[in-house]
């Protein structure tokens, strides 16, 4: 990542021009050229939450994936990776039958010298194995281009797997249920880093508008809205390094810790006489008062494998029988983490809602203060980010409403170090938020990168008929 104070991406205008020069390379064999964009994502409030059932609150980013595909002659997949920003990229040959016959380890191993192709090979297979489009009748051109600087995260995975899925599903002019398409995603996220990212697919590929972030809940039930800013405020994206990273083993063991959080609840609850169904419960169902009263005096701060796996049985990502037995889970702490940060997530909301149908800043704050206290669980009971962070967001409240910088908190992005930042879209709030990442890239020696605002996601784009230019047709 470059030392920069604001971060804009290169314009998109110019993808056509690559594909136009592509396909004069590659000529395509059909009548259409699949080509999407899929945005990155962030996550504004509760994020690691999903497995939990919480509610989550995502927002797209600036950055992306713009993705061509097309038929050409042979039976070979010709994929080639362009980056705006001198990131990864590259261009490399594959067997196209390994879309249809190739496990992912056989892909990822095929990916060995050229890991950049690895997560759009996927996502275009598992398009095919769960028989949302089918496998081509020959050979494929696949062309990316990106503008995600070196080392960003902002959900770059999600977006460059959900830009292949979009692609070759319009290549085959096929209109698949949106959540359909983000599962598949998602299960091709979950294949290459083991976490569920289930939200940020589904942002990607689909963002109702540019001044809405998502909320969302996938347990026990569904649930899929916009949620409006109110107007004249944004959500900004703020990156910097961490010294001591967040590592992914991190983020796994969160949601490890909090799941036989769960079962010790559940076991507590049916020793109090309760007969509730296992598949329709989660962690963020337990209210912070239910816990406080019933649960937390009686659940171990830690426990270790063994001792769990003896009077609870396993549960998922836990481990086999190759696992350390005396590896320690702090399991009260992250817990406690999803149940109050699901709480929080709907305040957050509330306030949001208010400070949309209000004219006074006191929404606003209050929702600002939830992010606050969002960071400090994420810091203090998941072990989430880092000194560097904790200084940035500190400069941020500083500034304060004031100065329309309203709340800012840590994700689980960028090893640790990405924030996302509630402020006024205005000269002031800017001009504040460059002045507090400009101290904090001073006080760590890291640099500190300010993105963007939203773009819309992947359905917006189109597929384009091969005798009409990219130029016009497939530009979003």
């Amino acid at each position: 990542m470059n030392p920069s104070r604001d971060f804009e991406p290169s314009s998109a205008n110019g993808f056509s021009t690559q594909v136009e020069a592509a396909v004069r390379n590659r000529p395509n064999t059909g009548s259409r050229i699949g080509i999407a964009f899929a945005p990155g994502v962030v996550d504004v409030m509760g994020g690691i939450g999903e497995d939990a059932g919480s509610l989550v609150l995502t927002a797209p980013t600036t950055l992306g994936h713009h993705t061509a595909v097309w038929p050409i002659a042979g039976d070979k997949i010709h994929i080639g990776m362009v980056s705006k920003t001198g990131a990864e990229s590259g261009d490399t040959t594959f067997p196209a039958s390994m879309l249809a016959s190739d496990d992912t380890a056989a892909i990822c191993a095929r990916c060995d010298k050229s890991p950049w192709a690895a997560p759009t090979l996927m996502a275009i297979r598992r398009m095919i194995v769960d028989h949302i489009a089918a496998a081509p009748a020959g050979g494929l051109a696949i062309l990316i281009e990106h503008d995600f600087p070196e080392n960003a995260d902002l959900g770059r995975l999600p977006s460059q797997v959900a830009a292949a899925a979009s692609a070759f599903l319009k290549l085959q002019n096929v209109e698949a249920e949106t959540m359909v398409v983000a599962q598949s995603c998602a299960n091709v996220v979950a294949e290459l880093v083991d976490l569920q990212q289930l939200r940020k697919t589904m942002t990607a590929l689909y963002t109702p508008s540019v001044r809405s972030i998502w909320q969302m809940r996938f347990h026990p039930n569904l649930l899929c809205e916009a949620l409006e800013l109110p107007q004249g405020v944004i959500i900004k994206a703020v990156a910097t390094r961490l010294t001591r990273p967040t590592t992914l083993k991190r983020l796994i063991e969160t949601r490890v810790c909090s799941e036989m959080g769960h079962r010790i609840i559940q076991e507590l609850q049916r020793q109090d006489g309760q007969n509730l169904d296992p598949a329709q419960t989660r962690l963020s169902s337990i209210t912070p008062a239910e816990y406080v009263e019933r649960f937390r005096d009686r659940m171990p701060s830690k426990i270790t494998h063994q001792q769990f796996t003896t009077k609870f049985g396993t549960v998922r990502g836990l481990g086999d029988g190759s696992a350390n037995p005396k590896e320690v889970f702090k399991i009260r702490s992250r817990a406690e983490h999803h149940i109050y940060e699901n709480r929080r997530v709907h305040d957050f909301a509330t306030h949001i809602v208010r400070a949309r149908r209000a004219t006074t800043i006191e929404a606003l704050m209050a929702a600002g203060e939830l992010m606050y206290a969002s960071h400090w669980s994420h810091s203090q009971r998941c072990g989430i980010g880092g000194v560097e962070t904790d200084r940035l967001v500190n400069n941020i409240r500083e500034f304060g409403e004031a100065a329309g910088l309203y709340g800012a908190k840590v994700t689980a992005g960028g090893e640790g170090g990405e924030l996302v930042v509630l402020m006024r879209d205005d000269e002031q709030a800017h001009a504040a938020l460059a002045k507090a990442s400009a101290m904090a890239e001073e006080a760590s020696n890291q640099p500190v990168v300010i993105f963007g605002g939203v773009r819309q996601g992947a359905s917006r784009s189109v597929s384009a008929d091969a005798a009409r230019s990219p130029a016009t047709a497939g530009a979003v």
